[in-house]
């Protein structure tokens, strides 16, 4: 089963982290957020096996390389990362943290 939400959360990402910030997103802090995502996406959805997180991490990964790449470089608001680590849902990722 596809945690679709995650998958519409991919380009939003790549434009939030566009907006002003302090300093530019790397590509760890891209990762980290891919990640955070896909890990709060699955817990939502009920699923908890560490093995389906690092598949679906790898997929989401490859099938989103260019959405990944276009948010190297990009702002990060401050307090970005320290909110993604935080956040308890994949929607306040989008609606919170990059915002």
């Amino acid at each position: 089963m596809r945690p679709s939400p995650l998958l519409r959360l991919i380009p939003l990402v790549a434009v939030l982290v566009a907006g002003c910030g302090r300093r530019a997103a790397t590509r760890d802090d891209c990762r980290q957020i891919l990640d955070r995502l896909v890990d709060l996406e699955l817990q939502e959805k009920g699923f908890h096996d560490p093995t389906l997180a690092a598949r679906w991490r790898a997929e989401v990964e490859s099938t989103h390389a260019s959405d990944l790449a276009a948010c190297e470089g990009k702002r990060l608001p401050p307090n970005a990362m320290v909110c993604v680590r935080a956040a308890t849902s994949s929607e306040e990722i989008g609606h919170r943290c990059l915002e």
